[in-house]
């Protein structure tokens, strides 16, 4: 198979044509229709109907890693916000359908799908599909699936960052002692962080007296009590066990928590350095807090002292 698609029926669409008793019209016919068109476009679905809005949020998460995009019909959930942030959060491209269009114009959804599709009843999802199929939405996805070292977690956005930008962000923990003219047409952002992240030895446009000979090992303490580095300015996974740890003492309420992790998350995806071999795990994390105050997401005591054992690991 191609691409993996998610279809999520909202609630009580479970129930179409029983009422009216039409044949060729009820929740069945639906779904038989979107695999065959699926089919034939080499495309694999996943299809997930339920009346709770937890069990599709739920599994969106679930299945983040591995599709390329989502269908949803939201039902009767068009004015939820969870949901909406849940489909923002995940960053694949989602297509909202509905069978009429009574409830396209209020529906918040759409404020971060990619298109909306309305008032032609089956025909919405299957149009739906086609587009997929076409590329329309997934365009770059197919050649995201190997991406190159540092990139492989755009969330579903186009990469944007510049070949010298990829050098920085592979290690930016070993550029102390380097010579800077490789990252002299980067971005002047790109710049700032590398050299916030190399520990401070090198000048890198500071003031001549702020340059001191790097000492031996500080490459190598990625935020791990150095006064040094700037552990704000690199994410490692001590400066997220801090914060969880503000968050438990009373220091940060679970939504100053959840607020800090998405600025950090979406930092990284715009290159910001974090901890060599714990990018994954670290994005993972900020993700997780991200939609930490959510109700089908919301997270324990237990659950956050358990999350900064892992990251100890």
């Amino acid at each position: 198979m191609g691409m993996k698609l998610l279809v999520l029926h909202g609630p009580n669409l479970n129930l179409l044509g029983e009422r009216e008793g039409t044949s060729g019209r009820r929740f069945e016919d639906l779904n038989s229709a979107l695999r065959a068109r699926a089919a034939s476009h080499g495309i694999e679905l996943k299809i997930v109907q339920s009346n709770h809005e937890g069990l599709l949020i739920d599994t969106l998460h679930a299945e983040r890693r591995n599709i390329a995009g989502v269908v949803v019909n939201p039902a009767g959930l068009f004015g939820s916000y969870p949901l909406r942030d849940a489909l923002e959060a995940v960053g694949v491209p989602a297509v909202e359908v509905h069978l009429d269009g009574a409830r396209a114009k209020q529906s918040v959804l759409k404020e971060v799908c990619a298109a909306q599709l309305s008032g032609k009843g089956f025909d919405s999802y299957l149009q739906a599909l086609e587009r997929f199929a076409q590329g329309e939405f997934t365009g770059g996805r197919e050649s995201a699936k190997d991406p190159a070292p540092g990139k492989q977690k755009t969330i579903g956005r186009k990469a944007e960052a510049s070949s010298e930008e990829e050098e920085e962000t592979e290690a930016p923990a070993k550029t102390i002692g380097r010579k800077t003219d490789a990252l002299a047409t980067a971005p002047a952002k790109a710049l700032a962080r590398t050299a916030e992240a190399g520990g401070g030895g090198k000048t890198l446009g500071r003031k001549p007296q702020e340059d001191k000979p790097a000492k031996a090992g500080k490459g190598k303490t990625l935020g791990r009590g150095s006064k040094e580095t700037p552990a704000a300015d690199m994410l490692t996974r001590a400066l997220v066990r801090e914060k969880i740890a503000d968050r438990l003492s009373g220091k940060l309420t679970s939504g100053a928590l959840a607020s800090w992790a998405r600025s950090q998350w979406l930092e990284v995806q715009r290159g910001a350095p974090a901890e060599s071999g714990y990018r994954d795990m670290l994005e993972d994390s900020l993700q997780t807090l991200t939609l930490s105050t959510m109700p089908a997401s919301r997270l324990t005591d237990e659950q956050l002292v358990d999350m900064m054992t892992q990251l100890e690991e």
